[in-house]
């Protein structure tokens, strides 16, 4: 007891949780519009805001070997520099709006959006429009575009995470498209000319797959939509006919384990990628994977983190997840651990994963996953950007309109057996690909006996 009589805190035990809340996905609209696009909307009174994204085909899965990172470089000069306005000018007039005009790509779909204040919607999305329909693509831009890739490209050249994640991902997948990194190489990026960009765009600029979402304070903002995104969507109404080459929905698990040391001499620490292919998001096992990854290195509180980190003192931290694509992303262990210690640390990650794929977890440790799921998934709404990011997540994996409404009852009804199933299923102990990225002369002795070892130069 405390001076005041209060029971004295427990410091070594975790505080219980509180009762889980009720939660209700926010109701929405979807319709098709006059040009074939699919327009989401989500109103949100009272918060002054709106977030308008255009979703457009065209993802970095539908790059190809000598053209990695087209996709990316595309996406990245919508905006910069139309047909009305020059790079400058366009910044400016989003500007005076209070606003920017964002341009993204991810490996499903590209992207141009803003978030503005509902009184200005209609002429932010005169710009969303401008951004996406008719980009000049002008030579100097372009060039500029080039010069900042190729610097950035030369950046990660130095970042010895960056070096692991492009490891990892070409030792996994080969050459297929997930195998490059979205921003391309030195050599695809000098290679893209303007003429492959423009070409790319104009396949891309297809209404019949694309999707508008809306969120925030609407009000005026289907009308706003009908004077100036339409009218540019409906001269492009088509659908999208392009698909990735070489993307197998779930292709079989390595029968074998693999290490890639990739060579960094003086290096201080090493960065390990453990892993293999994983499911694509439409996958039915997904959730049930995310509970069990959870468990694995999803949370502070995981079986990884509490070996490598509380236990052994490897490494600062470990985290664990499976990348849900629209093909077999992969599923990653990622950690940097002292170049003393690499070895031990991979045989201890590799004993957890056997572990998870061995045994049920006891009912505490998946009622804290379950638990844990269920309490955050709340807090990633807080904000009309992240109901977009949800429905924009509907409208790319073509998901059931009551996703997220489900979503919790799904996961509460996970039991130790689904656990142990999907793990034996989707996890594969013996066919991990290691990804180290350090000093050879001291890894290779460390890392002798895991699994057929190459060693490759930092690209």
């Amino acid at each position: 007891m405390t001076a005041n009589g209060q029971p004295a805190l427990d410091r070594g035990r975790p505080p219980v949780p509180g009762p889980s809340r009720s939660f209700s996905f926010p109701g929405f609209e979807v319709e098709e519009l006059e040009s074939g696009a699919r327009l989401w909307s989500l109103d949100v009174q009272g918060c002054g805001l709106v977030t308008v994204v255009l979703l457009m085909p065209g993802g970095s899965e539908l790059d190809t070997p000598e053209r990695a990172g087209l996709a990316s470089f595309t996406a990245g000069l919508r905006g910069a520099g139309t047909r009305n306005r020059d790079a400058l000018e366009f910044a400016a007039a989003a500007e005076d709006l209070g606003t920017t005009i964002s341009t993204s790509c991810g490996w499903e779909n590209a992207a141009v959006g803003t978030t503005i204040g509902s009184e200005d919607v209609a002429a932010g999305l005169e710009l969303v429009a401008e951004a996406a329909a008719e980009p000049a693509f002008l030579g100097e831009e372009v060039e500029r575009r080039r010069r900042r890739r190729l610097a950035e490209i030369e950046r990660r050249r130095s970042d010895p995470s960056a070096q692991a994640r492009i490891a990892f991902a070409r030792a996994v997948y080969g050459d297929t498209p997930y195998a490059f990194p979205a921003i391309g190489d030195r050599k695809t990026t000098e290679a893209i000319t303007r003429d492959d960009i423009a070409a790319f765009h104009g396949r891309a600029l297809a209404a019949g797959s694309c999707h508008l979402i809306a969120v925030g304070e609407l009000g005026s903002v289907r009308r706003a939509i009908e004077e100036t995104v339409e009218p540019q969507l409906r001269l492009h109404a088509r659908r999208f006919d392009a698909t990735p080459e070489r993307l197998e929905p779930e292709p079989p698990l390595p029968s074998a384990r693999r290490v890639v040391v990739v060579d960094r001499p003086g290096a201080a620490q090493t960065e390990l990628r453990i892993g293999h292919g994983g499911v694509p998001r439409s996958h039915p096992d997904r959730v049930r994977l995310q509970v069990a990854n959870s468990i694995l290195g999803g949370k502070f509180m995981s079986r990884l983190n509490l070996t490598l980190r509380e236990k052994h003192g490897y490494t600062y931290g470990v985290s664990s997840a499976f990348d849900f694509r629209r093909g077999p992303g992969p599923f990653v262990i990622a950690t940097a651990v002292a170049n003393d210690v690499a070895g031990a640390a991979c045989r201890k990650t590799i004993e957890e994963i056997e572990r998870i794929c061995a045994e049920p977890p006891d009912a505490a440790e998946l009622d804290d996953a379950r638990n844990y799921m269920v309490g955050v998934f709340p807090y990633t709404l807080q904000t009309i950007q992240g109901l977009s990011s949800r429905l924009q997540a509907l409208a790319v994996f073509d998901l059931d309109r009551d996703e997220y409404d489900r979503w919790p009852e799904r996961v509460r009804a996970t039991s130790d057996e689904d656990i142990l199933e999907v793990c034996v299923r989707h996890l594969s102990p013996e066919g991990l690909t290691i990804t180290a990225v350090g000093p050879a002369n001291e890894l290779l002795p460390q890392l002798e006996g895991l699994g057929m070892t190459e060693v490759q130069a930092a690209r």
